[in-house]
């Protein structure tokens, strides 16, 4: 099978489909991933070929300067949408569709993989009549009667006044991405399709939309989804293996904690200063991980907390008592299925969205972003006094830990291509 994905360097999504092509791989199809040119390294890792984007824009997630969103800098959440609708989603859709399309040109694919928001590969596979495959690397992000509207970080609607809130606002997330329709018809016309009614009506022309998370973690019912539409379970991703050397002795009988925020930035050094105070004036042990993006020099460690570069939160997952997150979905998911509770202090994205899902697991707490160190302090005390989350965590592990996300979408990616 030819199989070519179309990614983008948006953080999160990019383990996710990635594992999705090693798979691909080692099963002997042959895959070729559009890319940016940061992600060369990643992708010829798992060995499959990579091609650079000519006509799209470049980006790297990992730098202020490189990033394609810049969304830190927007003051409201309806202005961060704005950046991600304007200089990915619709803005430069002509541009990744003509790469999308060149591709196919110069080599035949069988079947296309293409990240949700990269709305564009989807119009070109559509024009060159490719089965096409929407990989959404988020919980499902379409407006449905009865969900929350997505972006908001809402819990399900109770009670009447509860579905009229959802009603109102779901009219105003579809009017929200609504002036990225003239860029996307002016793509479809470019390529000789008919225009859109909507801003998400071809997405339900689609293939088949493979959402990289499980239904028992998300809150749609199955029965309501479009029928194109399926749960994988979760891609956990493809991190380096390896284990760590803790700084603790073996029998230290402190809690660990382990505090993970974005790899992408997002300004998060405040968010991050924090929280290692609130850490200091607990009894337990916490390691930071750092990550590409987060800068905490000048930041004083308190004796109980150690940061480190990286470390895989496979080696510590098994260890640890709590996650300190900003909800990012990867992070989320491995918590979960290592049966760890959280808790969530998301910092815009869908991680407003993940976090209200922890919580209505029972499986962690959430603050806002801007909880004061003693707030957080409080919080992190009484996740770790909770037997109840911890319990909610180890439930919603049986679920997870044995779901194989990218086994899932392989089988679907194969029988698409027949």
């Amino acid at each position: 099978m030819r199989v070519l994905q179309a990614l983008w360097d948006g953080g999160g999504n990019v383990g996710p489909q990635l594992a999705i092509g090693r798979r691909l791989v080692e099963r002997g199809h042959d895959v070729r991933i559009l890319g940016h040119a940061c992600q060369r390294p990643r992708v010829e890792a798992i060995g499959a070929r990579f091609v650079p984007y000519r006509h799209a824009p470049d980006g790297d997630a990992s730098s202020p300067e490189t990033d394609l969103i810049r969304d830190w800098e927007a003051r409201t959440p309806i202005g961060a949408f704005a950046r991600m609708r304007d200089r990915v989603m619709f803005g430069p859709s002509l541009r990744f569709a003509r790469d999308v399309l060149a591709e196919i040109e110069r080599e035949p694919a069988d079947v296309v993989a293409w990240d949700f928001m990269l709305l564009g590969a989807g119009v070109a596979a559509e024009r060159a009549g490719v089965p096409s495959a929407m990989l959404v690397h988020t919980v499902y992000p379409l407006p449905l009667e009865g969900v929350p509207p997505f972006g908001q970080g809402l819990m399900p609607a109770q009670g009447p006044l509860g579905r009229a809130r959802d009603a109102v606002l779901a009219r105003a997330f579809v009017r929200a991405f609504k002036p990225g329709l003239k860029a996307l018809n002016a793509t479809r016309r470019e390529l000789g399709l008919e225009p859109a009614a909507g801003p998400f009506e071809h997405l339900d022309r689609v293939d088949v939309a493979l959402v990289l998370t499980s239904e028992r973690f998300d809150f749609p019912d199955p029965g309501q989804l479009p029928a194109h539409v399926r749960y994988t379970g979760p891609v956990l991703g493809s991190a380096p293996a390896g284990g760590w050397e803790s700084p603790w002795d073996a029998d230290d009988p402190r809690p660990l904690v382990l505090v993970s925020f974005s790899t992408t930035f997002q300004d998060q050094r405040a968010l991050a200063e924090r929280v290692i105070a609130a850490l200091g004036t607990l009894p337990v042990r916490a390691l930071l991980t750092v990550g590409p993006s987060l800068d905490i020099e000048g930041i004083p460690l308190p004796a109980n907390v150690e940061a480190r570069d990286f470390v895989p939160h496979a080696a510590v997952l098994g260890q640890a008592s709590l996650v300190v997150t900003h909800a990012g979905l990867g992070t989320v998911h491995a918590a979960l299925a290592a049966g760890v509770p959280l808790v969530c202090l998301p910092d815009g994205r869908d991680q407003n969205d993940n976090a209200a899902r922890v919580v209505a697991a029972g499986a962690g707490l959430r603050l806002p972003k801007r909880a004061s160190a003693a707030r957080l302090a409080k919080t992190i005390a009484a996740a770790l006094a909770d037997p109840q989350l911890a319990e909610a965590a180890a439930q919603m592990s049986r679920s997870l830990a044995t779901a194989d996300g990218a086994a899932s979408a392989v089988a679907e990616l194969e029988a698409l291509a027949g």
